[in-house]
């Protein structure tokens, strides 16, 4: 799964997990934020189990679990873009906002989900345009500020085949798409069930 953490101050914090649902979250400090919290009666969890097959990219380490006679676990390697990991990449003048700072209250936001699986669950060459999003927008109404986009496209079913996953690269929101629901829309995220592709912020970016 991939988490892509964008904007927090005038920073771009990216997070990968390469696994179930990448998320690019934008949330700038004090600026453009939902005035409240969500409330929610659930919580649904959006990544794959950690196992020695998961998928995992050139010039990472092989997942590796030992457990002990019991069945606990004495030791667990994972590469740090394997499942879910974060990074961070900030603009050139930006004031960063370190990732130790956020807690998981900040990660609760109110969701639109997209779902394009019918052009991009068999297309690794897909991307999500803005000219997609205006058509969805249409139908559904402008993407609130503060809302988490997820980008639903089927191309967490080859999760199991590393080859698969991998290999083509997948689907993906295109780096305009990304500028418009960030920087326009004002959306404090963006997620995706395929790998995480690359978004580095402008100058300025908020």
């Amino acid at each position: 799964m991939s988490l892509r953490v964008g904007v927090i101050g005038r920073a771009c914090v990216m997070l990968c997990l390469l696994g179930a649902l990448i998320l690019l979250l934008a949330g700038c400090t004090g600026q453009d934020q939902p005035s409240a919290h969500p409330a929610f009666t659930r919580t649904v969890d959006l990544s794959h189990v950690i196992r020695e097959d998961v998928p995992y990219l050139p010039g990472e380490p092989s997942t590796r679990i030992e457990r002990d006679v019991y069945g606990d676990v004495r030791l667990l390697q994972v590469g740090t873009h394997t499942g879910t990991t974060l990074q961070v990449v900030a603009a050139a003048d930006s004031a960063l906002r370190t990732i130790d700072l956020l807690s998981p209250h900040d990660l609760v936001l109110p969701t639109v989900v997209i779902d394009v699986r019918d052009q991009a669950q068999d297309n690794a060459a897909y991307q999500f345009r803005p000219a997609d999003l205006e058509a969805w927008e249409r139908r559904y109404g402008r993407v609130p500020s503060g809302a988490l986009v997820l980008l639903v496209t089927g191309w967490d079913l080859r999760w199991g085949d590393a080859t698969a996953y991998l290999d083509a690269g997948g689907p993906g929101f295109s780096a305009t798409a990304a500028a418009t629901l960030l920087d326009e829309r004002g959306a404090s995220g963006l997620g995706i069930d395929a790998p995480a592709g690359a978004y580095t912020p402008q100058s300025g970016f908020r």
